[in-house]
């Protein structure tokens, strides 16, 4: 099965510099950032001949019980409410075959680690949350997972902004991507992961944005800043630091999910599905739906269960109670 048009065409947007915007959209609390402007027709490529076995996979079997939903445990997606991302953005459902059929990004002996390149100032708490990312991402894809040296923020490609309760500095997203970034991708990593606690922004006329990628060139760059708390001026009471902790594992896996080609999500409630405000991401669940959970296996070629028990172990320690009552229902449902 040769991909759909509409997936080559997202294949190769996401390729051009410039183009590839962010997948996490979000008006600032005072006001609307437009819509971005469209994006221009690119000419299809011809497909590529799909593979026909896992990249990776020994142990993948199509009819496993944890790619089966259960109405309990995965919910079909909700209509998208006014403001929500799929109100805004018209997206495809991409099922397994199409996805398998796309040659989509995938370990080799050569890209075998994800990098995570912090970028910018971090407090020792802060490079502490970026320890507990990194073995987060680690066991949610099953692949070595690095931090990098930190590097400054350069000060060409910001802005000030001064309509808050207090100024601070905005960091251009397509300048990181295009010239700050693919210097530092090492021969080793399937992707860079760009990680700074400064606020982003794609364009002079947008607010801010969580995140941009250029898929294909496996680089992306995310910022933590709006996930804590103090970024909004409130008090950081254990229940913000536990919050906090969630939203970075969610951001990292979905945006990580990206890089190994996984697409937004629009048949299950999944941590894969498009955002377009905090509120909507708190909304969104931590795990995988069957679908994409099948695809990331026979892509990685990870344990589906020995994934989810290392997954609750790092959900335990953080004290994310609802996370590991999900993964007990789960494993009860699926067996060992």
């Amino acid at each position: 099965m040769s991909p759909s048009p509409s997936l080559r065409r997202r294949a190769l947007l996401c390729a051009l510099p410039g183009f590839a915007l962010g997948c996490r959209r979000s008006p600032a609390p005072r006001d609307h950032a437009p819509s971005p402007a469209a994006s221009p027709s690119v000419a299809e490529s011809p497909a590529a001949a799909s593979p026909s076995s896992p990249p990776v996979a020994a142990r993948f079997d199509a009819s496993d019980r944890a790619f089966q939903p259960a109405p309990e445990d995965f919910h079909t997606k909700r209509p998208a409410a006014p403001g929500d991302w799929l109100a805004r953005f018209q997206e495809p459902d991409v099922s397994f075959e199409q996805y398998a059929d796309s040659r989509p990004v995938s370990r080799t002996s050569e890209r075998r680690a994800i990098v995570i390149q912090p970028l910018g100032a971090f407090t020792a708490a802060e490079r502490s949350l970026l320890e507990r990312i990194r073995g987060f991402t680690s066991v949610f894809f099953d692949t070595p997972t690095e931090i990098a040296q930190a590097i400054e923020l350069p000060s060409r490609g910001s802005r000030r902004r001064t309509d808050g309760p207090r100024p601070w500095t905005q960091y251009r997203t397509r300048h990181l991507l295009n010239r700050v970034l693919p210097p530092l991708l090492p021969k080793h990593a399937v992707c860079l992961l760009g990680v700074t606690m400064s606020d982003l922004y794609p364009e002079e006329s947008w607010n801010f944005v969580f995140g941009e990628a250029t898929l294909e060139e496996r680089i992306g760059v995310y910022s933590l800043a709006r996930y804590q708390p103090g970024f909004w001026g409130r008090a950081d009471t254990p229940a913000a630091k536990r919050l906090a902790v969630l939203r970075s594992f969610k951001v990292l896996s979905h945006e990580a999910g990206h890089m190994f080609t996984v697409s937004h999500c629009v048949r299950y409630e999944c941590v894969m599905n498009g955002s377009n405000s905090l509120e909507e991401m708190d909304r969104q669940p931590a795990f995988l739906c069957p679908v994409c959970l099948k695809k990331l296996a026979w892509n990685l070629g990870f344990d589906v269960r020995a994934r989810y028990a290392r997954l609750r172990a790092i959900y335990e320690t953080e004290g994310l109670t609802a996370q590991v009552e999900w993964i007990d229902s789960r494993m009860r449902r699926i067996g060992s």
